[in-house]
């Protein structure tokens, strides 16, 4: 199974500077089992942030971009089927995946959390509050 997660306000906190308790662990756990890919939009510093980091091993593929996009999406999972996204933001990679017809997760953290979704492509099949939560769902999808 291909994961496709979002960097910002998903697996890195912007408020501490830090990823999210528990990402460290969900990454190593989950690199073993499937192919991880990160998306983020190309801000000034992110990058070395996310060296410094040293997340890069458990990810098949990290893509800094413009703007996201259902191109995008499917060009960084090869357009397979058994994909979950993961994001926090429903007008961006929730409503691509479901577009895509992927699995989406949405995880209701920061200044997206309250977000109401304005038609069908916005509304996550999973939502989550806590990122640890994520393996749960993954597991119903392991084959």
């Amino acid at each position: 199974m291909k994961i496709l997660l979002d960097y910002n306000r998903t697996i890195f906190d912007p408020e501490t500077d830090m990823l999210y308790p528990g990402v460290f662990d969900i990454l190593r756990r989950l690199s073993v089992r499937h192919e991880l890919f990160l998306i983020s939009r190309d801000e000034p510093s992110r990058k070395k942030r996310m060296e410094e980091l040293d997340i890069r091993q458990y990810f098949q593929k990290i893509l800094f971009v413009k703007e996201k996009s259902k191109q995008i999406f499917s060009e960084i999972t090869d357009a397979a089927k058994d994909v979950i996204v993961v994001g926090d933001s429903i007008g961006d990679e929730i409503k691509i995946g479901n577009q895509l017809g992927f699995i989406t997760v949405w995880l209701k953290k920061g200044m997206f959390a309250t977000a109401i979704p304005k038609d069908a492509d916005e509304v996550a099949k999973f939502e989550l509050s806590d990122i640890n939560e994520l393996e749960k769902i993954i597991s119903f999808y392991e084959k």
